[in-house]
């Protein structure tokens, strides 16, 4: 895992870390305590007083009758502006424009809460999509050598190898496989890091939570970061109201898809013939 300082991280050595190395890279101090904070506490208030909601790869809590150990807070853009505020700062659009586009969007945005006790998940993958151990559901061919997806969470708490941080195995990105118990997980590791940090990593990369052994929760934000043409897991837009969609900001607005007017009803659409290199100029 690389682990740089806000002020002085080099943006190439973070790509190539997110392709080519460990698959995550750790940026240390970007958000303020007082954002977090406000963040936490928002989270902590629905995470408590609302019924379960889906999540993921937990079929361990299920069957133990701990699933409501591991919460999730969904629709975070609708809950509250710091949510828009802290997915938009400008070092995550300084490094998913290049990785994945200038026009790149966001396909989920959650919250995930820990508490004492939580088993965690299994390894997975999120790229190309969280069911890709239906491979015979996917294209010939499909592979890692470019990206088409990036993780990123937010820690709202310390995320220790004792309360839970995100394990991961290595390079594991490298070659797209979903993870089985035929493979080999010795070279383990956990994506360790502070509130305030920002970590990055490769959706090819195999990860899941670990169990939270601490006496403490363990609550992260979930971002997941797409190419323009890739399908969201998650319908970020049907439940903001239109005063949220005509009034936020510009990068929330990309991070929706609001900008880019695919997919269209194009049997009433009235561009004619503006696609194209011929019409660039224009």
């Amino acid at each position: 895992m690389l682990s740089v300082e806000k002020t002085n991280y080099n943006k190439q050595s973070i790509l190539d870390e997110l392709l080519h190395g460990s698959g995550v890279v750790v940026i240390r101090n970007v958000y303020s305590k007082e954002d977090i904070s406000t963040a936490r506490e928002i989270v902590n208030k629905f995470a408590e007083n609302q019924d379960q909601k889906e999540s993921h790869f937990n079929a361990e809590a299920e069957a133990s009758g701990k699933i409501h150990l591991q919460q999730r807070v969904w629709n975070l853009f609708g809950k509250s502006q710091i949510f828009s505020d802290l997915i938009s700062n400008d070092t995550i659009f300084d490094l998913m424009s290049s990785f994945l586009g200038t026009e790149f969007t966001c396909g989920s945005y959650c919250a995930s809460r820990l508490l004492p006790g939580a088993p965690g998940q299994e390894l997975h993958i999120d790229y190309p999509y969280w069911d890709y151990y239906k491979s015979e559901t996917f294209p010939l061919g499909l592979n890692s050598s470019f990206p088409q997806n990036c993780q990123a969470t937010i820690p709202l708490d310390i995320c220790s190898e004792l309360s839970g941080a995100t394990a991961y195995v290595p390079g594991s990105q490298k070659k797209l496989h979903y993870p089985s118990d035929k493979d080999d997980f010795s070279n383990q590791k956990q994506m360790t890091a502070d509130p305030g940090d920002l970590v990055f990593f490769n959706g090819n990369c195999w990860h899941g939570a670990s169990p939270n052994n601490s006496n403490h929760q363990r609550a992260v934000l979930l971002i997941e970061f797409l190419p323009k043409y890739i399908k969201p897991v998650e319908d970020l837009v049907t439940y903001l109201n239109d005063d949220f969609k005509k009034n936020c900001s510009e990068k929330v607005k990309q991070l929706l898809g609001l900008n880019y007017k695919y997919p269209k009803i194009m049997d009433v659409s009235k561009t004619v013939n503006d696609i194209g290199l011929g019409y660039k100029a224009k």
